[in-house]
């Protein structure tokens, strides 16, 4: 007779495990001591250091950029306050912004980041910069 184990590996898939059945049971081992905490790496920080090599420069900009986007639309943020968070990431992604405009990058970010980072959103980006080349006679 077997008896199966299961053991959690490595990004969550179960492994059965089959080892032969002993004929006299053990006494339980105790518990093993407390794992010490573990700083987990920011996921969003970890993202921005790869963006560039990820999508370029251009593409890196427009992505957080939209991603800045899809935080803030419909939310009230303080545009100061927005500014100064893309101004920190861009410079911790470490974008090469020549040859790059600024309508290049918005542009980017809201016909084809926004739709993939915040689907739920994007009509309502897509109307604000709409209405924002509107009244400014673009």
């Amino acid at each position: 007779m077997r008896r199966v184990w299961l053991r959690l590996v490595t990004g969550g898939a179960l492994i059965l495990q089959l080892a032969p059945a002993r004929s006299q049971l053990l006494p339980p081992a105790p518990p093993p001591p407390p794992a010490p905490a573990l700083e987990l790496a920011d996921p969003a920080a970890e993202e921005i250091n790869l963006c560039v090599p990820r999508f370029g420069n251009s593409g890196c900009a427009a992505r957080l950029y939209a991603g800045l986007l899809c935080a803030a639309v419909g939310e009230g943020a303080a545009p100061q306050e927005l500014q100064q968070r893309l101004e920190q990431q861009y410079a911790q992604a470490g974008i090469d912004f020549r040859g790059i405009s600024a309508s290049q990058i918005e542009a980017m970010a809201v016909k084809d980041e926004a739709p993939r980072l915040c689907p739920q959103k994007s009509r309502q980006i897509q109307e604000l910069f709409s209405s924002l080349a509107e009244a400014s006679g673009g």
